[in-house]
């Protein structure tokens, strides 16, 4: 991945999608430009962050403030590669807190890709406005924290369905709080050269015996991350960790 720009965290950071980014300009709309404008009060001449979700990130000058927009000027533009591995989390379904923090944290961390799962012991089915928030949640981590992509959160899917896509990953992994031998680490370290990963997390709860029995018949791997039971989401978090400190991402 290339070097970020210098002074990053000094600047504020939005989101324009490249519909809206030309060769030597970019207008800011929306939410972003409502924020610019009204929430932070920047002025004509000062210098932004823009990034597209898709690996562009470009420092910017403020040339002119609408009503309904803000236009700026292309200053200095990057691209920045995905990182390798790519890392999909497979997420069971928890309550909508528990989620949200899941979201924010692994997104921070590096995540490439989240996919809800509804499981036996799923709570809840989100609504339209909910996955909305989610997806909003995701880009606010992705800004924060100086991210040029935005992870995909894919639609809600069933555990068969997520079963049925886990042999075109290098390596999946499931973790199951009864594992007692088998460490992320030492899986993980058995897989150095991999260019996709698989993580897999129940919800509240946990997976029932049959889910996992079916889990690990479609080639996950059950590990442990430590000698406690954790809570989902602190298997989320502490599983993406683990995963980049292990790849150095």
């Amino acid at each position: 991945m290339g070097s970020h720009i210098v002074n990053k965290k000094l600047m504020h950071t939005f989101y324009v999608p490249r519909t809206q980014i030309y060769d030597d300009s970019a207008t800011v709309v929306g939410s972003e430009h409502h924020h610019l404008r009204n929430v932070l009060r920047l002025k004509l001449g000062e210098t932004i962050r823009i990034i597209d979700g898709e690996g562009s990130v470009i420092s910017a000058t403020i040339s002119k403030i609408d009503t309904e927009l803000t236009f700026t000027k292309t200053e200095k533009l990057e691209y920045h590669d995905r990182t390798t591995p790519s890392i999909t989390l497979f997420q069971g379904i928890p309550k909508h807190d528990k989620m949200e923090l899941i979201l924010q944290k692994t997104t921070e961390l590096g995540v490439t890709q989240i996919v809800p799962i509804i499981t036996e012991r799923s709570l809840q089915k989100p609504s339209k406005s909910r996955l909305e928030r989610w997806h909003r949640i995701m880009l606010s981590a992705t800004k924060q924290c100086g991210r040029a992509w935005i992870p995909e959160l894919n639609e809600i899917q069933t555990l068969q369905g997520c079963l049925d896509a886990i042999h075109t990953y290098d390596c999946a992994v499931i973790f199951w709080e009864i594992e007692s031998e088998r460490h992320i680490q030492s899986v993980l370290r058995k897989h150095p050269e991999v260019k996709t990963i698989a993580l897999i997390v129940g919800p509240e709860g946990g997976f029932t015996d049959d889910e996992v029995k079916d889990i690990i018949e479609k080639g996950c791997i059950p590990v442990k991350i430590g000698s406690t039971i954790l809570r989902t989401e602190t298997a989320a978090i502490a599983g993406m960790a683990m995963t980049v400190y292990e790849y150095k991402l």
